[in-house]
């Protein structure tokens, strides 16, 4: 069986809030004990090593950038200790004054001791609080040309601010894309038969002129996909104004993020293979917008930590199509199906967790659904019902699930449904009967998304230990929970594209000077949003199913 690599990177203080998750959920679902069965190939996104002392490590197959002041307590190196990082680690022969390490919270300290087993704990480390950066939850260590650090920017600072995008396109430019590059090309070199790259990065500041220009550097060095998730952040601090003169800078900061949204899509159209915008806001611009619901989730969208782990889950899920130890899809299979016509960017969803009662049959849960059993996580848009094309993957929902025995079935039997004898077949049916004029390729894998610690405690108290709904009052904490996300693909889209061309078109760019310092001319501002009215042209409805 070949192994399929991706190449994981990550530009961003959120994404990388995203990232931690995602990381999180991979290392810490790992079978060590060989007694369990996974439907996931975890060498497409991990990497097996050694280190100089000859043991072997399992890293994540990752590059990520974040600004300096962002780690906290995470080594620059990736974590592992000294004594133990891999052969290709260069030593600086200058010597360091170093400053005390920070202080680790609880959780960090709990993973450092041998005493306990975090993984398999459910103590409360009251990581709602104790979480200031995303280092603050990270399980997995890393390799030592993971993490890249963009020296030049201090994370928080207002006073010389990344927070544009021809300043990340500049950072690209210098002797930080030289060597981010060459660590892309060492990841590559190691790699038998690559599928691509997945790429999550912060579209609103100056990280997506960075990540542009390493995807621009991709496509143009390598004949492989490339699949990005542009990520707006649940919340900005400067949207809780109470002043005039605070409402003025946050009105200015929300139209630089704008214009730093329209160079990303415009940008992505031109060098990526797809693209899928990703926020659990609504609007997403001008500001987030009022959070997505779902079902028996209870989050907060101020803390990061809450609301990148919804996004996580999503990617977690979403990957899962070519992650795949059956080789059924590629990531290049993904990205033709869902590209048609030009339509580069998707739409994504997500339901979290699939609360159907734990006494109730999954025929009946989906016969008497009345409103869509997932919420849109891409900004500025509803998913229509007709239309589509669309990759769905569901997981963690046991076939014992499916419908009552001929015996039991009464009123059951009645129903076209009952004639399905799996998951896959079920699903497929439901999507058939809501989904007009549409395509629809599903995936079910049988393993939930487990939720150890530290995935944050954002589930009602009326789920059991699998996230079903209980029939009583007995307390458990939630341990898995079954999960539904999908790409979808249609004309919908061009209602998000006009959206966005609108609200741009109305800053006045020659007051956002920071722009024009940094190098970016209005004819060149003009020309992107020209651009990106012609991308509106692909979801028009002159090329229907």
């Amino acid at each position: 069986m070949s192994t399929r690599e991706i190449l994981t990177l990550q530009f961003g203080h959120y994404s990388n809030y995203v990232g931690a998750h995602f990381w999180n959920i991979q290392e810490l679902s790992f079978d060590y004990s060989g007694t369990a069965t996974t439907d996931l190939n975890h060498d497409i996104l991990y990497r097996e090593g050694q280190t100089s002392r000859n043991e072997v490590t399992y890293t994540p197959r990752l590059l990520i950038a974040d600004l300096k002041g962002a780690l906290k307590t995470l080594p620059q190196s990736g974590g592992l200790s000294d004594d133990a990082q891999e052969t290709d680690l260069q030593w600086d022969t200058v010597e360091k004054i170093e400053e005390p390490p920070p202080e680790k919270n609880q959780y960090l300290a709990a993973i450092d001791s041998v005493q306990t087993t975090v993984a398999d704990g459910k103590k409360d480390y009251n990581l709602e609080e104790n979480v200031i950066t995303w280092t603050d939850y990270l399980y997995p260590r890393f390799h030592s040309r993971t993490v890249n650090v963009v020296n030049e920017y201090q994370h928080g600072s207002n006073k010389e601010a990344f927070d544009i995008y021809p300043t990340g396109r500049g950072v690209w430019k210098s002797d930080y894309g030289d060597l981010f590059s060459d660590n892309i090309r060492k990841y590559v070199e190691e790699c038998d038969s690559m599928q691509g790259f997945q790429i999550n990065f912060d579209c609103t500041d100056g990280f997506a002129g960075l990540a542009l220009g390493c995807i621009e550097h991709l496509s143009d060095e390598y004949t492989k996909p490339i699949l990005a998730y542009p990520i707006i952040a649940s919340h900005f601090p400067d949207n809780n104004s109470n002043t005039q003169e605070e409402r003025d800078i946050s009105n200015l900061r929300d139209s630089i993020r704008l214009v730093n949204i329209l160079l990303s899509i415009q940008e992505l159209s031109e060098h990526a293979t797809m693209y899928v915008p990703l926020c659990t806001g609504e609007k997403g611009w001008r500001k987030p917008g009022n959070a997505r619901t779902f079902d028996c989730l209870n989050y907060d969208p101020k803390l990061y930590y809450h609301s990148s782990a919804i996004l996580a889950s999503a990617i977690d899920t979403l990957s899962q199509k070519y992650r795949h130890k059956s080789n059924i899809h590629t990531m290049s299979d993904i990205c033709a199906d869902m590209t048609g016509y030009g339509r580069k960017m998707t739409a994504a969803s997500l339901g979290m967790p699939i609360a159907i009662n734990e006494s109730q049959y999954l025929i009946d849960y989906l016969n008497e659904r009345i409103q869509p059993i997932y919420s849109c996580i891409t900004p500025g848009c509803k998913i229509a019902n007709d239309k589509l094309f669309q990759l769905i993957t569901i997981r963690g929902i046991p076939e014992s699930y499916l419908k009552a025995p001929p015996k039991e079935a009464k009123a059951q039997q009645n129903l076209p449904a009952y004639r399905c004898n799996s998951v896959k077949e079920m699903f497929e049916l439901y999507f058939q009967a809501n989904n007009f004029l549409s395509a629809t390729n599903l995936t079910v894998n049988e393993q939930p998304l487990n939720l150890k610690t530290p995935f944050p405690q954002i589930f009602t108290k009326n789920l059991n230990k699998y996230g079903f709904i209980k029939n009583d009052n007995r307390l458990e904490d939630v341990e898995s929970c079954a999960v539904i996300a999908g790409y979808h693909n249609g004309t919908f889209l061009a209602n998000m594209i006009e959206k966005l061309h609108r609200d741009v078109s109305r800053i006045r760019f020659a007051k956002l000077h920071k722009f024009k310092e940094e190098g970016l001319e209005a004819s060149e501002y003009t020309e992107s949003l020209d651009k990106l009215a012609e991308f509106k042209d692909n979801y028009e409805d002159d090329f229907e199913l």
